[in-house]
């Protein structure tokens, strides 16, 4: 059973498709690593490391940028990414 998804082979990241203990080690499609933190369902891990400014690559393409070195197998979230795009709603 998968238990991430990668869905570009461009992507640094993964999504989790169950919860994600910390400690766990994944061997999936050629990629390992051990996950750092607990991460919940829908989230998403590190597939490689990431230096602080670096491109965060989901679907081939660049969502954001990391706000801190994120290391391989870490949660990816609001806490180390900053978003790319802006936002169309009127305040």
């Amino acid at each position: 059973m998968r238990q991430v998804l990668i869905l570009n082979p461009a992507d640094n990241i993964a999504i989790c498709l169950t919860d994600m203990q910390a400690g766990k080690d994944l061997d999936q499609d050629n990629l390992t690593l051990t996950f750092k933190q607990s991460i919940p369902r829908g989230h998403k891990v590190a597939t490689s490391d990431i230096k602080k400014g670096d491109g965060i690559i989901k679907y081939g393409e660049r969502m954001g940028h990391a706000t801190k070195d994120i290391t391989r197998g870490e949660h990816v979230h609001t806490h180390n990414v900053l978003g790319d795009r802006l936002s169309t709603e009127s305040a």
